[in-house]
């Protein structure tokens, strides 16, 4: 077996409902370094709130975050890849959100920062360290968001579409929480953030293997050689992946993984 980039999601994914790493994951993922393959997370989650996983697995793998927003080298601590929404967007999508979507309340990662409008709630264990604002509207310089986050009254999966028709084109919508959806600048997702590492790495498409269970993997599961859901995974996730592994409970990405090991080249 050639070298392969292998991919994996945090949330729901490589983590257990806890949002542990289980000792069979951080060995699975040492054994396929060792057999010459390389790992990287590619997640909803920021920089910040990937780096205890990233030190759980031994800071040796690259992640690409905010949905493909940015990619980031800890054992470097290097920014490898930053593609934010500019200003000038910004501010369109924060007024055709402010007042199409009643009830709304927003959020933005603006490198390295989470910034969070008065009234957004999330988990204590994501939002320690954001910055509570009055207006999105008012933080907003040269330096643009990496994503936005939009949250109404319901489930995400209530509101995604209305969000995403708000909108005009220049601008991706996707759905990894319930609790949120999330806005980046067109043409920035899992995929097109891990079609850039690849060409970096000298590795692309045909390489990978990727593991994922919500919808905003399925440009991930597109692009990727092999797409390898969890059996907890969306349906729609399930319909398109080539394979099912276990759940992430049942440590099913460890159990792939140590089968790849297994197979040298």
């Amino acid at each position: 077996m050639n070298p392969l980039l292998i991919v994996s999601d945090l949330d729901g994914t490589l983590l257990d409902s806890r949002t542990r790493v289980s000792e069979r994951t951080r060995a699975a993922v040492r054994a396929v370094q060792q057999a010459g393959h390389t790992f990287v997370i590619a997640t909803a989650r920021p920089v910040r709130d990937v780096r205890p996983i990233a030190e759980a697995l031994g800071r040796t793998v690259i992640a690409v975050c905010g949905n493909g927003s940015i990619a980031y080298d800890f054992g470097r601590e290097e920014v490898l890849d930053h593609r934010p929404i500019g200003q000038a967007e910004a501010r369109i999508a924060l007024k055709a959100l402010s007042g199409g979507l009643p009830g709304v309340r927003l959020g933005a990662e603006r490198w390295p920062d989470l910034l969070l409008e008065e009234g957004f709630a999330l988990d204590p264990v994501y939002c320690r360290e954001a910055l509570r604002v009055a207006s999105l509207g008012t933080e907003l310089d040269e330096r643009g968001f990496g994503k936005l986050i939009v949250q109404a009254d319901g489930t995400a999966h209530d509101y995604h579409g209305a969000v995403a028709a708000l909108l005009p084109t220049g601008y991706e919508v996707t759905l990894s929480s319930g609790q949120f959806c999330e806005v980046t600048r067109a043409g920035v997702d899992k995929a097109t953030g891990l079609e850039r590492l690849a060409g970096r790495l000298g590795l692309g498409d045909a390489d990978t293997v990727a593991f994922g269970d919500m919808p905003n993997d399925l440009p991930m599961f597109a692009w990727a050689g092999r797409s390898v859901a969890v059996a907890n995974a969306h349906a729609d996730v399930l319909r398109a992946a080539d394979e099912v592994t276990g759940s992430n409970d049942e440590d099913g990405v460890a159990r792939y993984l140590e089968r790849l090991a297994r197979t040298r080249s």
